[in-house]
């Protein structure tokens, strides 16, 4: 078993060292995933604006991380932001015309690659892959939600792990 799980992540692991961000010579790994983040939010909300902490929660991440990438796509003019008309207190972030032209290439450029590496491999297999890998999120995502109750209810009795 400790061979299975050792494999596993190992192989997971893997993913996250693909270097992606060669196909994109002008921008970071951040700058794309923020790019898709805001053009998520923007459809979502049907109105072309995203806070920074709605970007922060989709994204998992703290509201001085999504600050330091919105100054970088902001310096690309890929990005504009205002303060929210609604509460001041908020800022807002909307795509530019150019962040909205490079958003629409990253989205193709992906879309190539990901049927280029797609060809290449059995259908059947990918199918059976698929459902594994869903299996495997659900037991896992439901694996932590028991530990970080379990965690919580230890925590409330004062216990440190």
């Amino acid at each position: 078993m400790e061979e299975l799980y050792a494999g596993l992540f190992r192989a997971m692991n893997r993913f996250g060292k693909l270097r992606i961000g060669e196909l994109f010579s002008d921008m970071t790994k951040s700058d794309g995933m923020m790019l898709w983040a805001i053009s998520q939010l923007n459809q979502e909300k049907n109105n072309g604006r995203a806070t920074v902490s709605e970007l922060a929660e989709k994204l998992h991440t703290q509201n001085s991380a999504v600050s330091r990438t919105l100054k970088n796509l902001e310096d690309h003019g890929w990005i504009c932001r205002m303060t929210d008309p609604k509460d001041r207190r908020n800022t807002c972030v909307a795509l530019t015309e150019s962040g909205e032209d490079m958003q629409q290439n990253m989205t193709c450029t992906m879309q190539e690659f990901g049927r280029a590496v797609i060809s290449q491999m059995d259908e059947q297999d990918l199918k059976k892959l698929i459902v594994c890998l869903d299996e495997l999120y659900d037991i896992a995502a439901e694996e932590i939600e028991k530990r970080s109750m379990r965690n919580r209810k230890e925590g409330q009795h004062g216990k440190d792990f």
